[in-house]
């Protein structure tokens, strides 16, 4: 079983070559990270030490791309996704911290918001031009 952490990107802003570039600058993989191609997303692995994986759906069409957010008490429109699957023994606040560092890493890139949730904590942060909107049920800093 595993969990979910995802980047919901607002704006269709990157592709699957740009968001490889960005996993290898960001995670330095000891090894190279292995690309499938699906029918629907691109999934990437051996990143992290092989304990997560992580695919892409380069856009999302209505209705399925709209998350209901606590932090904007609003509907969030989406047009990108990565998905960020952690096997659930591996689930720390570490492994967390690392994927929402690497959202914030990546909203430094590109010129869209980022709306990160996961299964277990729902909204996370979102991630806009100048500043981090934290969600008010979350207890750890990710830059600790």
């Amino acid at each position: 079983m595993s969990i979910c952490v995802y980047g919901r990107i607002k704006r269709k802003c990157i592709n699957e070559d740009l968001l490889e570039e960005f996993l290898v600058d960001f995670f330095s993989p000891k090894s190279d990270i292995v690309r499938k191609n699906n029918e629907k997303c691109v999934t990437y692995e051996g990143i992290s030490n092989n304990k997560v994986s992580i695919s892409f759906i380069s856009e999302k069409k209505p209705p399925y791309n709209v998350y209901n957010s606590n932090i904007i008490h609003d509907e969030f429109q989406y047009i990108q996704l990565i998905i960020f699957e952690i096997e659930k023994e591996e689930a720390t606040i570490d492994k967390y911290k690392e994927i929402i560092n690497f959202c914030i890493y990546l909203k430094e890139k590109i010129d869209s918001d980022i709306l990160v949730t996961s299964d277990i904590h729902d909204d996370i942060c979102l991630l806009e031009e100048t500043e981090a909107i934290w969600s008010k049920d979350i207890s750890f800093n990710s830059r600790q």
